[in-house]
């Protein structure tokens, strides 16, 4: 049990510092002074983690739990920290009068951040699937069963997923598409992806026959398409002014 928690501490340190440098590099090309690129790293570390946390935190005081020792808990979920890490952002951006895109700048490392710490939780055996007859199946002794039965390997499809996705997101900002819309649509393609994936693990179901994740996965990605096709509404429009200023000047 120490040494899956020392390798589960490993990857995350690992994620984070992977995902600190590699967004360093990639925005030396954008115009942001030294608060500004500060401002937004902090706003989007503490949206993600008062995010990922706060599911946690509120049903565990509703059961009587105490705040700080949730806190320190390992309980934590991917799908509220990306949402809250890009309104973090986004915050962030709004408070330092940055009015340039970022997102496309952390895309490609929150993915394979998230994807390391995947791995994490293999090592550490969190996270796991229901039980399975498929051969790639495993055990997972942190399960009721105690390592008895074979169980989605959970994990590894996420790690799969983020690593695609990144994939994909390297391809289309080299090529110019996509941009700079390529963090909206990595949360939205999450959602769609953890609402699928929670047929795959053990979660108790609510109202109408989703999980709490489920559920979260519907309210997140409803409400990051309607914030893609807003911003895609104001770049047309940008477009279309920028073309008849330039028709009327004759450029």
């Amino acid at each position: 049990m120490f040494q899956s928690r020392i390798a589960y501490a490993v990857c995350m340190g690992l994620a984070a510092a992977i995902a600190a440098y590699w967004i360093r590099r990639r925005q030396r090309s954008i115009e942001l002074d030294t608060a500004q690129r500060i401002g937004i790293l902090v706003g989007g570390l503490v949206g993600a983690t008062v995010a990922a946390k706060l599911p946690f935190l509120l049903a565990g005081t509703f059961a009587g739990g105490n705040l700080l020792d949730l806190w320190f808990s390992d309980g934590k979920t991917v799908l509220w920290g990306l949402a809250g890490g890009y309104l973090g952002v986004e915050f962030a951006k709004w408070t330092f009068y940055v009015r340039i895109s970022t997102g496309d700048t952390f895309v490609i490392p929150v993915a394979i951040a998230i994807a390391i710490g995947r791995i994490g939780c293999l090592l550490y055996g969190c996270c796991y699937g229901v039980a399975t007859n498929q051969s790639w199946g495993l055990r997972f002794s942190a399960a009721e069963d105690g390592g008895l039965l074979l169980r989605h390997p959970t994990q590894l499809y996420e790690f799969v997923f983020h690593v695609l996705f990144a994939c994909l997101a390297g391809y289309g900002i080299r090529k110019g598409r996509g941009t700079p819309h390529w963090m909206l649509l990595y949360v939205i393609a999450y959602a769609m992806f953890r609402f699928v994936s929670e047929s795959w693990r053990p979660e108790p179901q609510l109202a109408g026959g989703l999980t709490f994740y489920q559920w979260s996965s519907l309210g997140i990605g409803v409400g990051f398409s309607a914030l893609l096709l807003w911003r895609l509404r104001v770049d047309k429009m940008t477009i279309r002014l920028i073309k008849d200023r330039e028709s009327k000047l004759g450029i």
